[in-house]
């Protein structure tokens, strides 16, 4: 198997992208991601719990007031020195547009865990939350805040 694997350049491509993916990056994502979880649990958790919300509005707000967080943070902090040719504006729309797609499938994802298999709505944000970070990754590291090289 590792003969074919090597044969069909799988190999150097799966190292190719370890090389890429910085731990430096990935150690800032997810402290920024780990904050936006903890500013979406608790905003969730007043606007469903004490305002009486219903659940999928109350993750999408949360979800969204997270997002715009994250997004300052990773701007300002976990991509700062990355030289990106885009504007402010441009990156949030990327930032957002891309976070969206996560934000409403953990909105689903928490909806139908509480719903359906009666999970408590904490280890439903967290099911979203963990698949959500693979594809927040990949967006803001590869796409949104992808570094240009000037030779």
């Amino acid at each position: 198997m590792y003969g074919m694997l090597a044969h069909w350049g799988i190999l150097s491509q799966a190292m190719e992208i370890l090389k890429r993916l910085r731990a430096h990056h990935f150690i800032r994502f997810c402290l920024v991601g780990a904050l936006g979880f903890l500013i979406n649990f608790l905003l969730l958790t007043l606007l469903y719990k004490e305002v009486g919300w219903p659940l999928f509005i109350a993750q999408l707000i949360a979800g969204e007031i997270a997002l715009f967080n994250n997004f300052m943070l990773h701007n300002y902090w976990t991509y700062k020195g990355h030289n990106v040719e885009k504007t402010f504006g441009q990156l949030l729309v990327q930032f957002h547009v891309t976070s969206w797609v996560a934000i409403i499938g953990t909105a689903v994802i928490v909806s139908a865990g509480v719903t359906y298999v009666h999970l408590h709505y904490l280890v439903a944000l967290i099911i979203g939350g963990v698949i959500a970070l693979g594809w927040n990754f990949v967006w803001s590291k590869f796409v949104i805040w992808r570094q240009h090289d000037h030779a």
